[in-house]
């Protein structure tokens, strides 16, 4: 049995002792009130984390100014007094369990440090000493100034952005380091020596004009004296080209930037460091006990599972349920608009306190689950946190459905990652009646004289009816990702979506020619998913061409022949044409069972036109919840 030990070491933080050395990094999760008010639903949702024994339990991004409060609703507003009520109620709920509560203050002003009048620039520094002093007022532990993410307070310090050549300007050192001494400064005098202070900064900001380790270690060293912790997250979010080390997607390796926190705890440091950055339980352990640094903080693992401390000290790290980085949780818009946090592994997640507490079913209530793909695992599982003994027909030999075959690119480790996850799970829970290679004809399903039944049957690609579509070089590009097809050096994938962009990234770094091809402009294939871009951008890097807003007509042994906007029919050569056109409902099976039962649910692919595993989990859950 596998045991983790440095993550549960206890460790002094300025005056606090925090029993392990596991943080929740600040998040969003938009449940507020639009002014920025403290919600019950905001409540439970911290209060979470501490209850299941995190360390430091941190509330995002929280302004410290109206102005920028009126931008960014349903964050903690620390620009208005009347927010401590709440904010007491929140500490008191992560004090109950035992955990430091932190709050993350920041600001974001479109202005660079050159636009700010001197007086500005001190009412900046006194808007967050008065944050601060709401935090104190409100029983935080700690708080966490943002020297971060090129965020307001750390453009003061580079030379780049900073232009001024005041006191508060670069042109020394001491002007450098001048308006972030200032404000630490202000926010100890408001907050006493009770509390402690964390910095969270860019310990690189990752682009060439920006500010790198060896001067961040500086800055580090000439206020450690003031602050007892420093935050090493990377890049900026006002450069399109740091952004996947900021908010690390699933093309990024794991721990992405505890390199960085590494030199900073290599430069001798009298603080501890903290890591964040795609951890998970093993990164972090394996992080803490090489001393690369002394805590390590992450918000995605605990929303994918929040008892991962728990399960990890009872060495049952294989019952974790992993996060697939895929960004649902960040939102697609979240500051022009903000929806409520959302997790694809973890429905629950941001829909507190509906499903704080899972309500038994009626005792012995019989329930047959068609299909063992993402959904039907899900209500499986779920059903028998209510009591139920559900029976789960599977016609394949193996559990996990189409979730297999979006684990097998090499880019989606992550995901299958959780497919497998998923699958051990169903296996291994002795309540779920597992039939493998077993069809679930209307016949089956009336045998076992069900009270519920939920059909979760998925999809099938679609493939479009031209000319050549069934010759020897046309295939799935799904079948490339799982070994069951070898292309040729020339491929065409039609289709600029997800699956197929990313086939064509592993491709093209396997030393093939590959054009992406889509009947749509690529900004609309992006608005769909703001994942495809990443992937586009990704595609592109590995040399893989695009070709947009082009119809496929026919395909022949040599080559495709398609239609320009225009009308025009160009014809390419190639050796290999691979379909990515998305998938449709299995109706065919649906429709043989429906009526099967009084009480019935479709859910995941075979309900939607299309859908994805965010869609598929959720519907699976949801019919678990609602038997």
């Amino acid at each position: 049995m596998e045991k983790l030990t440095a993550v549960f070491e206890p460790l002094q933080v300025g005056p606090l002792r925090v029993r392990n050395r596991i943080e929740v990094s600040p998040a969003e999760p938009f449940l507020c009130t639009k002014e920025g008010l403290v919600t019950d639903e905001f409540v439970d949702f911290t209060a979470q984390f501490a209850r299941w024994g995190a360390g430091i339990v941190t509330v995002g991004d929280s302004p410290v100014t109206q102005a920028y409060a009126d931008q960014n609703h349903y964050a903690v507003n620390l620009a208005d007094n009347m927010v401590v009520h709440g904010l007491t109620k929140l500490t008191d709920a992560v004090h109950r369990w035992g955990a430091v509560a932190s709050i993350e203050l920041n600001l974001r002003d479109d202005r660079l440090p050159a636009e700010f009048s001197v007086e500005e620039i001190h009412g900046i520094q006194k808007a967050f000493a008065d944050a601060a002093e709401r935090c104190r007022k409100a029983a935080f532990d700690m708080v966490l100034l943002h020297f971060g993410h090129g965020h307001t307070a750390a453009t003061f310090y580079s030379p780049h952005l900073n232009k001024r050549t005041d006191e508060y300007g670069c042109g020394t050192f001491e002007n450098r380091i001048r308006f972030a001494s200032e404000l630490i400064d202000g926010v100890r005098a408001r907050i006493g020596p009770d509390m402690a202070i964390e910095i969270r900064m860019s310990g690189d900001e990752l682009y060439p004009e920006g500010v790198h380790a060896e001067d961040g270690i500086r800055f580090v060293k000439a206020l450690e004296d003031k602050i007892d912790m420093v935050h090493i997250s990377a890049g900026s979010m006002y450069d399109f080209r740091t952004m996947d080390y900021t908010i690390q997607s699933a093309y990024m390796p794991r721990a992405t930037n505890l390199p960085i926190a590494a030199k900073y705890k290599a430069a001798g440091l009298k603080i501890p460091v903290v890591s964040v950055g795609s951890h998970d339980m093993r990164s972090a352990e394996a992080a803490i006990r090489d001393g690369k640094c002394d805590m390590v903080a992450m918000i995605r693992a605990f929303l994918a599972d929040p008892q991962q401390l728990v399960k990890a000290r009872e060495g049952r790290l294989e019952e974790i349920r992993p996060c697939i980085r895929c960004n649902v949780c960040t939102g697609d818009d979240p500051h022009g608009c903000p929806k409520p946090l959302r997790c694809t592994v973890n429905p629950p997640q941001g829909r507190q306190p509906l499903f704080d507490r899972i309500e038994p079913a009626q005792p012995g209530k019989k329930v047959v689950i068609v299909g063992g793909g993402a959904a039907g695992m899900e209500a499986a599982r779920r059903l028998t946190e209510r009591g139920l003994k559900p029976v789960l027909f599977e016609k394949e030999a193996e559990l996990g459905g189409s979730l297999r075959t979006a684990g097998c690119n090499p880019l989606k480790e992550d995901v299958r990652r959780y497919g497998d996850w998923s699958v051990r799970m169903t296996l291994n829970n002795p309540d779920i009646d597992v039939r493998l290679g077993t069809e679930a004809t209307r016949e089956r399903v009336l045998a076992e004289k069900p009270d519920a039944v939920i059909v979760a049957v998925g999809s099938k690609p679609i493939v479009p009816p031209v000319e050549g579509v069934r010759g020897a070089n046309v295939c799935l590009a799904q079948d490339i990702d799982k070994g069951l097809f070898k292309p040729g050096r020339r491929v065409i994938i039609v289709g600029a979506g997800l699956t197929g962009t990313e086939t064509a990234v592993t491709l093209a770094r396997e030393g093939h020619e590959v054009l992406v091809m889509d009947l749509l402009p690529l900004r609309a294939v992006q608005a769909r998913d703001k994942a495809v871009g990443k992937a586009h951008r990704l595609a592109q890097a590995a040399g893989v061409q695009f070709k947009e807003e082009f119809r496929l007509k026919a395909i022949t042994p040599t080559s495709l022949i398609g239609e320009e906007k225009t009308g025009a029919v160009t014809e390419i050569a190639c050796d290999t044409v691979a379909l990515s056109l998305g998938v449709r409902p299995r109706k065919a099976v649906t429709e043989a069972l429906e009526g099967v039962c009084g009480e019935m649910y479709f859910v995941g692919d075979c309900a939607l036109r299309q859908g994805n595993i965010t869609t598929a989990v959720r519907d699976g859950f949801y019919a678990a919840m609602n038997v």
